[in-house]
C-alpha cells in the first residue's frame, strides 16, 4: 500500500484530495440543512396547532426564522390605497395578487389578499372590492425577494390602485409614503372568498437536502474510486 501511495503523482493526488474533501463537506452541510429544516417544520407545525404568533413576536425575532410561520393580528385595511402585483398566473389565467396595507398596533403590515383574474386588457384593471373595517386576520409570514432583473414600472403619481412588478418593500413605502413592516402576510384561504389563496411553503423539505447530501457523497466516492483505479492501471502498465 505504501509503495502504491508513494508512486502517486503529486498534483493529480492533491487535486483529487481537495475535490473529495469539498464534496464530503458539501454533503455534510446538506445534512445539517436537513436537520435545521426538520426543526423549523416542527416549530411551524407546533405553532399552527397551538397559539399562533403575533406581529410583535415576528418583529422581535430573527425574521429569516419566521418564514412560513402562522400569524394572526387585528387591524384596519386601507381600502383606497392598495397594490396589484402584476403577471400572476393561476390555472393558466393571467391576473394579479392584491397587496393591501393593514394598520395594526404594531405598525402597517402588507397583506396579500390573494389572486384575482385580469380583465384581458393591460389598460383596464380588475375591480377589487375591499371592506374597510377593523377585522381579525390570520396567515403566514412571507419574505419578499428582490429580483434585480425585474424593472419596476410604477410611477409615484398618487393614482390607486398601483400596479407593481414585484413585492419590493422599499418601493411600496415610496408609493405609500409610510413605513411598513419588512415582511408580507399571506392571508389564510377562506370559503366563498373572491380571492384565490393557494400558497406554497417556501421551506424546502428535509428529504431534498438528504437527497442532495447523498449525491455529494456518491460523487466523492466515485471520484476517489476512479482516481485509484486509474492510477493502479497506470502503474501496472509501467511495470509491464
Amino acid at each position: 500500500m505504501w509503495t502504491f501511495l508513494s508512486r502517486l503523482p503529486f498534483v493529480a493526488t492533491l487535486v483529487t484530495f481537495v475535490c473529495v474533501v469539498i464534496m464530503f463537506a458539501l454533503g455534510n452541510w446538506q445534512l445539517q440543512r436537513a436537520e435545521q429544516k426538520t426543526v423549523r417544520l416542527l416549530a411551524i407545525e407546533q405553532a399552527a396547532q397551538t397559539e399562533q404568533v403575533n406581529l410583535q413576536q415576528v418583529i422581535r425575532s430573527d425574521i429569516d426564522n419566521m418564514l412560513d410561520m402562522p400569524v394572526n393580528f387585528e387591524g384596519s385595511v386601507d381600502a383606497e390605497r392598495f397594490f396589484l402585483l402584476d403577471n400572476k398566473i393561476h390555472k393558466g389565467r393571467v391576473g394579479y395578487q392584491v397587496l393591501v396595507p393593514v394598520q395594526t398596533y404594531s405598525g402597517t403590515v402588507i397583506t396579500n389578499f390573494g389572486w384575482v383574474a385580469g380583465t384581458g386588457s393591460r389598460d383596464i384593471l380588475p375591480s377589487v372590492q375591499i371592506v374597510a373595517e377593523k377585522a381579525r386576520y390570520s396567515g403566514i409570514i412571507s419574505l419578499p425577494l428582490d429580483n434585480i432583473m425585474v424593472k419596476e414600472t410604477a410611477v409615484i403619481d398618487g393614482e390607486w390602485p398601483k400596479v407593481l412588478q414585484q413585492t419590493d418593500i422599499n418601493v411600496i413605502q415610496q408609493h405609500y409614503k409610510k413605513q411598513v413592516l419588512p415582511f408580507v402576510v399571506l392571508l389564510t384561504a377562506e370559503e366563498n372568498s373572491r380571492f384565490v389563496r393557494d400558497w406554497q411553503p417556501v421551506v424546502m423539505a428535509p428529504e431534498k437536502h438528504i437527497a442532495y447530501a447523498a449525491q455529494w457523497f456518491l460523487l466523492a466516492f466515485a471520484g476517489l474510486a476512479v482516481f485509484i483505479i486509474a492510477q493502479r492501471n497506470k502503474l501496472k502498465r509501467k511495470q509491464n
